[in-house]
C-alpha cells in the first residue's frame, strides 16, 4: 500500500515538473516570437503635418536682377588702312555721328580728283555727241557709248566718295566709350574693332522668371525697381521684352527699361517688384516640406499615417513659403517638417498638425 502511494506521488511530481517545464518553454517561445515581430514592424518616424487650404495672397512679387546698358555695340571699321587720327579716349562721352577715328585716305582722295576730272570730260563728250546727233553728224551708237562712259565715271566717283566717307568711323548713337581698341599708326582692316560704346542714359533690368510667374507678365507692365546701391531712390520701369523661350534651367528672360536719372552703372544688382493684384485659391507650402533629394519638386502626402511621394509644380516663392500650381489640392495633408528622415511607404507618427 505504501509503495503504491509513493508511486502515485512520484508520478504526480514528475507530471507537475513536466507541466512547469512546458509552460516555461512556451513562454520563452512566445517572447522570441514577439521580439521577431517587433524587429519586422516598420519604424515610425515623428513628423509635423500640414493640411492645405486655399489662401488669399497678393500676387505682387519681387526678384533679384542686374542692370544692363540700354545699348551696347562694338564699333568696327568699314575701311582698310593705316590709322591717321583717333578722336576718342576711354571714358569719353560722344554724340551720335561723332568721329571715333580716321584711316589715312590720301590715296583715295587723289583717286577721287582723277575720277572727277574724267567724269567732267565724259560729261562734256556726251553733251557734244548729243549736239552732233541733233545735226545728224553722229550715229546713235556713238551717243549711247558716250552716255555709258559718263555713267561709269559717275559710279566710280560715287564709289570713291563712299570709301573716303568710310575711312572715318562714326559713333552710331550717343553713349560712353568703355573701351578704345585703336591708336594712331595702327592698321585697320574691315571688321577690326575700334571701340566699345554703351548707352546708359537708359538702363535695362534683366531678371529671370519661372513659368508660373512669367505667365502673368506682359509687355508694358509697370515694374518698380530698387537698386541695391541706391535703395532709397524710387525707380519706375516698364517691361519691354519677355523671352518666349526658357533657358536650360527653365527660366524666362524678362527685360525692364527705365530712365537712368540716378546715374547708375550697368552691372548693378537690383530687385524688381512686379504688379499688385489679389488672387484666391492659392496653395502655399512651407519650404521645409520640399523633398530635397528628389529630381523634381516633390512632397510627402500623408495617407493612413503612411508617406507617399507626390510630384508637384511650383509657382512664386514667398519668403519661407512657395506656391504649388500643380500636384496638390485643398484638404490634402502633407509632411511639413521632418521630410529628411522619411521614405515612401513609411509609417508616420504625427506630433503636430497645422491647419
Amino acid at each position: 500500500m505504501k509503495n503504491s502511494i509513493r508511486i502515485i506521488i512520484t508520478v504526480a511530481l514528475v507530471g507537475l515538473m513536466a507541466g512547469v517545464l512546458a509552460l516555461q518553454i512556451r513562454q520563452s517561445h512566445q517572447a522570441k516570437m514577439k521580439e521577431a515581430m517587433d524587429a519586422q514592424a516598420p519604424i515610425s518616424i515623428t513628423v509635423e503635418s500640414l493640411t492645405l487650404q486655399p489662401q488669399q495672397v497678393s500676387k505682387n512679387f519681387s526678384i533679384q536682377g542686374i542692370t544692363q546698358p540700354f545699348q551696347e555695340v562694338v564699333v568696327a571699321s568699314e575701311a582698310t588702312g593705316k590709322i591717321s587720327q583717333v578722336f576718342i579716349g576711354q571714358g569719353d562721352e560722344v554724340k551720335a555721328g561723332a568721329p571715333l577715328c580716321r584711316v589715312d585716305a590720301t590715296l583715295k582722295e587723289i583717286e577721287l580728283k582723277s575720277a572727277t576730272v574724267q567724269l567732267e570730260k565724259a560729261k562734256r563728250d556726251y553733251e557734244k555727241f548729243v549736239a552732233l546727233q541733233a545735226a545728224s553728224n553722229i550715229s546713235t551708237t556713238e551717243v549711247e557709248s558716250a552716255h555709258v562712259q559718263m555713267m561709269q565715271w559717275t559710279y566710280n566717283v560715287q564709289s570713291i566718295e563712299q570709301q573716303i566717307k568710310e575711312s572715318t568711323i562714326y559713333a552710331p548713337f550717343q553713349g560712353l566709350v568703355i573701351e578704345k581698341a585703336v591708336d594712331v599708326g595702327g592698321y585697320l582692316q574691315v571688321g577690326t574693332p575700334v571701340a566699345t560704346l554703351v548707352n546708359i542714359q537708359k538702363l535695362k533690368a534683366q531678371v529671370w522668371l519661372n513659368e508660373g510667374a512669367v505667365s502673368n507678365v506682359h509687355i508694358n507692365d509697370a515694374v518698380r525697381i530698387q537698386l541695391d546701391a541706391l535703395p532709397a531712390v524710387p525707380i519706375n520701369g516698364r517691361v519691354r521684352f519677355v523671352n518666349p523661350k526658357a533657358n536650360e534651367a527653365g527660366k524666362f528672360q524678362v527685360l525692364i527699361e527705365f530712365d537712368n536719372t540716378m546715374h547708375a552703372s550697368a552691372g548693378m544688382s537690383l530687385r524688381a517688384f512686379f504688379y499688385e493684384q489679389q488672387t484666391t485659391d492659392v496653395l502655399l507650402i512651407p519650404k521645409t516640406a520640399l523633398v530635397l533629394n528628389s529630381e523634381t519638386p516633390a512632397v510627402f502626402v500623408i495617407e493612413n499615417k503612411k508617406a507617399r511621394l507626390q510630384r508637384i509644380k511650383l509657382g512664386n516663392s514667398r519668403l519661407d513659403q512657395v506656391e504649388v500650381t500643380q500636384g496638390l489640392s485643398a484638404n490634402t495633408t502633407i509632411v511639413s517638417r521632418g521630410v529628411e528622415n522619411v521614405i515612401e511607404g513609411q509609417t508616420l507618427h504625427i506630433i503636430q498638425t497645422n491647419r
